[in-house]
């Protein structure tokens, strides 16, 4: 039995059997994850220093050992304690679903205490659950500035969130917005297969609204399209997609 999985399964096996001495000697030849120590602590309900010892120890997968320690903290009435477990979860790590709940379970004066906190991990957060966040608690600069860092993504269906959002700021700040849509069209003087061709058209159909719709500007959209049609003239497939997806490409002269 040299190999974890053997070792684990044996373990289980002798956990079933009720067998405590030959559980607990397997058991403590691996103690190294956030789940290991769960496994113990729960095993030893009342032992509550095994999962504080892994609460310190423990490196790795620490969810189910904080939800076991807090059940026991809800159990017993230490409110603080509780709360500090499920900041702890919320921030390992932290995306928008995670603040939502934990705000959930605070009064107004827990929240108070525990907003700061909660918000100077965001920057640890990803760049797309930091947008979650920040469009949640109607800081829509912060969302836009958030926007600016990103490029456009090179495939739409992974961030249809992100260009949700987007959209949802267009009028608010529209410049801004501009920027970040044209980071999308990438390098429009090379050969590129269709596939390319159609995204970027989708790309420039979004720019087209913001010039046009939002900023109310069809001269300044009107001389940057014809230029990227007269550099792209000898490019029937270029030309083709761009008509499906761009208003009144054909008619640019």
């Amino acid at each position: 039995m040299g190999g974890d999985w053997h070792i684990d399964h044996a373990r289980r096996i002798y956990r079933q059997l009720g067998d405590r001495e030959k559980y607990l000697e397997l058991r403590q030849r691996k103690l190294i994850t956030g789940a290991d120590y769960f496994d113990l602590a729960d095993f030893h309900w009342k032992a509550m220093e095994v999962a504080e010892t892994g609460l310190c120890q423990g490196k790795g997968r620490m969810d189910e050992l904080r939800r076991f320690v807090a059940k026991r903290a809800k159990s017993v009435g230490n409110r603080e304690r509780y709360l500090a477990l499920q900041f702890e979860q919320a921030i390992d790590p932290l995306t928008c679903n995670k603040y939502k709940a934990f705000r959930k379970l605070c009064t107004a004066a827990e929240w108070k205490h525990y907003e700061a906190k909660i918000l100077t991990r965001l920057k640890n957060a990803c760049e797309t659950e930091q947008l979650r966040i920040h469009m949640h608690r109607k800081e829509y600069d912060k969302a836009v500035t958030v926007l600016s860092r990103r490029r456009y993504p090179l495939f739409a269906w992974e961030s249809v969130y992100e260009l949700q959002t987007a959209k949802r700021l267009e009028c608010r700040y529209p410049e801004e917005i501009l920027k970040y849509y044209l980071s999308g069209l990438g390098n429009l003087k090379t050969n590129a297969p269709r596939k390319d061709y159609a995204r970027k058209a989708q790309v420039m159909s979004r720019i087209h609204r913001v010039l046009v719709d939002v900023l109310r500007d069809p001269s300044r959209w009107r001389d940057f399209a014809i230029k990227v049609k007269q550099d792209n003239i000898k490019r029937p497939a270029f030309q083709e997609e761009f008509a499906k997806a761009v208003p009144g490409w054909q008619a640019l002269k």
